[in-house]
């Protein structure tokens, strides 16, 4: 009986060690967008920006939705990709300092490239999304959950794609 209750406890504390953090839920409130059309290879890219902001206002990530199209074609694209960019706080103002022999020189850095995650889905799909009431984004370790802003963007986005 002892041995059976040691067992027991030993099992519960490993298994509650084990139960990952919750995530951090953030409700996005911006959304933009913008159309770029390329006149040489006659192509369209219209994406949309959904931005997340940290406690402090500061963005901590950001949800693009980007399709391309012949310019000239009628029909709802095929695929939507989704990036999903994380945000690091020191990113706004990143910090390099090198020193030759001694003396530092003056460095202004600015940020190469951030942390990206990008997953193509069938348009299909996507309208399917845009029809839900809630959408969450799961992606480095964070939720982000979609605001009624950043939902009818969507929406309208994919009633626009789908007249094509």
């Amino acid at each position: 009986m002892k041995y059976t209750l040691v067992c027991i406890l030993l099992l519960a504390a490993s298994m509650s060690a084990q139960t990952p953090a919750a995530a951090t839920r953030i409700v996005g409130q911006t959304a933009g967008g913008h159309l770029h059309v390329d006149p040489a290879t006659k192509l369209t890219t219209d994406t949309v920006t959904l931005t997340f902001n940290a406690d402090d206002g500061t963005t901590a990530a950001t949800v693009e939705f980007v399709v391309r199209y012949a310019s000239e074609r009628r029909q709802a694209p095929g695929i939507v990709d989704v990036i999903v960019t994380e945000v690091a706080a020191g990113d706004e103002r990143p910090q390099m300092q090198v020193e030759a022999d001694g003396q530092p020189i003056p460095l202004i850095g600015r940020l190469r490239s951030r942390r990206s995650i990008v997953a193509s889905l069938p348009f299909e799909d996507f309208v399917r999304l845009t029809n839900a009431d809630i959408i969450v984004q799961q992606a480095f370790g964070t939720e982000l959950q979609f605001g009624r802003v950043q939902v009818s963007m969507l929406r309208s986005a994919a009633a626009k794609w789908s007249r094509r």
